[in-house]
């Protein structure tokens, strides 16, 4: 809570940086890095990016026109989810919390309590970027280095982790799961391996 706090301030404060949330979630981090430094660093090497602060439950317009888009949700018990999002045309991201999730699936626990459905209302098929992402807070002590994000099959009432659903990487840097798929409307949670 006083992170998200935090973050909101920082954001605030400085509403013309687009890049701004990242970076003090990247400072964060990093804390051998200044924000200062973090955010112009930043700011460079995402030039022609915006970054957006969603809302659960709220409507997001995205743009068109392939501009890369970043939308971060607020903040959860250890992390924070972010859609990422490119494309030709515009869409509209909806986001909403399910606070009574299936089980994690074998070997794994839930990183959250909740899972995430998003729905891009006007279709989410063959867009030019595509990714569920989630960043953990920096004053969280879990390792996500082998987490993973899985999607809920409704056939099976489970959620599924497989190279079929996206394709999964881990940022050290940003302390990021970030996983690339082919269509984000669904249902999705995080998880780690269940070291009990």
């Amino acid at each position: 809570f006083t992170l998200a706090l935090s973050l909101i301030s920082v954001a605030a404060a400085a509403p013309t940086s687009s890049h701004t949330f990242r970076a003090a979630l990247v400072a964060r981090n990093e804390t051998e890095v200044p924000a200062e430094e973090g955010a112009g660093e930043e700011a460079e090497a995402e030039e022609g990016e915006v970054e957006a602060e969603g809302q659960f439950d709220t409507p997001v317009a995205l743009e068109g026109g392939d501009v890369k888009q970043d939308v971060l949700f607020p903040a959860g018990t250890n992390g924070v989810l972010e859609v990422e999002f490119q494309n030709a045309e515009g869409r509209t991201l909806t986001v909403t919390e399910n606070t009574s999730p299936a089980a994690a699936p074998d070997g794994f626990v839930a990183v959250e309590a909740v899972t995430y459905k998003i729905d891009l209302a006007e279709g989410a098929d063959n867009l030019t970027l595509s990714k569920v992402d989630y960043i953990l807070n920096a004053d969280s002590t879990l390792d996500i280095s082998q987490g993973k994000i899985g999607r809920f099959c409704t056939e099976a009432n489970a959620f599924v982790i497989d190279s079929a659903v996206g394709e999964l990487e881990f940022e050290a840097e940003e302390n990021e799961l970030t996983l690339s798929v082919a269509n984000m409307n669904g249902e999705w949670g995080i998880f780690i391996p269940d070291t009990a």
